[in-house]
């Protein structure tokens, strides 16, 4: 299916217009958290974009620890990867999908693990920045208890 077919049928079924900006981006919110689809017409896929919010400002090493463990071979993002949006300084979640292997139900299927993905991350940082904020944080923290169940594996 191509992209531009694929998100105007996501939009219709969520109840969202469908109003991409110049570069074929289109954005929303669901439960709280900003998504955009962006549209890569000359690869034929679409990538799926959620802000994860900022970096706390100190004590990040079992943070970044335990982003880069979830990344490897996608243990813990369900497809997606995390990185550092060198332009906002917030961390970001990205699901990148060929368009020739989706249907319009597949790809609400892909929206909807990676809604889920965004907030299970968005709650583990906000957890991390209020314990790292803490006076008796440890130096390390255990996410893998936070990140088991969460995800499918790939």
């Amino acid at each position: 299916m191509e992209a531009t077919e694929l998100i105007k049928s996501f939009c219709e079924a969520v109840g969202i217009g469908y109003e991409p900006d110049a570069d074929g981006t289109c954005t929303f919110e669901a439960d709280g958290l900003e998504i955009s689809i962006i549209n890569l017409p000359e690869l034929d896929a679409v990538t799926l974009v959620g802000d994860l919010g900022e970096p706390p400002p100190e004590r990040l090493e079992g943070l970044y620890k335990a982003m880069l463990e979830a990344n490897h071979l996608f243990h813990g993002t369900a497809g997606a990867t995390i990185s550092l949006n060198s332009e906002t300084g917030h961390f970001a979640l990205c699901r990148p999908l060929l368009c020739k292997l989706m249907t319009a139900e597949s790809f609400y299927k892909e929206v909807e693990g990676f809604l889920s993905t965004l907030e299970t991350w968005t709650k583990l940082i906000a957890n991390y920045r209020e314990a790292a904020a803490s006076p008796d944080h440890a130096a390390e923290m255990d996410f893998s208890s936070g990140l088991q169940g969460h995800f499918i594996p790939v």
